[in-house]
């Protein structure tokens, strides 16, 4: 079970907070749309919290929210990577966080042996309102995939304010 400090994120633009393992850092530098907010461990980790904009007026059913998860963790997944692979281990599947509907998905990352380990790659939708969807992105050595596991699970809405 990995170790947390007693801080959390709250980003007020995703409207989520996630727990901070111990010796991981908040990212201060700019971020690319449509991410919010990061914190990393410094040798490959990441998670990164952003908002899922452009939405109809109408709450996505939760085949919609999957698919939204699938298309963050492809898109934004390899993004992070400095190597081709292929995809192993593909999860996709709807969940809830604090009552709200919400889907997880993500992959296994193999990379050639010469390139390093699989990364490890998860997205968390969160449906906060009908036009207000929220995600994080985790991408990570495999060897870390239980600590952003544990970061994806301490995730819980914050107050949507006008």
């Amino acid at each position: 079970m990995p170790s947390f400090a007693s801080d959390r994120v709250d980003d007020t633009v995703a409207h989520l907070s996630f727990l901070c393992p111990e010796d991981w850092q908040r990212g201060n530098e700019e971020l690319i749309s449509p991410f919010t907010s990061t914190i990393t461990n410094g040798t490959g980790a990441m998670v990164s919290a952003g908002r899922w904009e452009h939405l109809l007026a109408e709450p996505p059913s939760a085949a919609e929210l999957i698919a939204g998860a699938a298309w963050l963790a492809s898109e934004y997944g390899e993004f992070f990577m400095p190597f081709d692979g292929n995809r192993t281990e593909v999860v996709m599947e709807d969940t809830t966080v604090a009552g709200r509907p919400a889907a997880r998905a993500g992959y296994l990352l193999l990379f050639h042996p010469e390139d390093g380990e699989p990364a490890y790659v998860r997205v968390l939708v969160v449906a906060l309102a009908a036009d207000k969807i929220s995600f994080l992105l985790a991408v990570a050595p495999d060897t870390e995939r239980h600590i952003v596991d544990s970061i994806l699970a301490s995730t819980v809405p914050l107050p949507l304010t006008s």
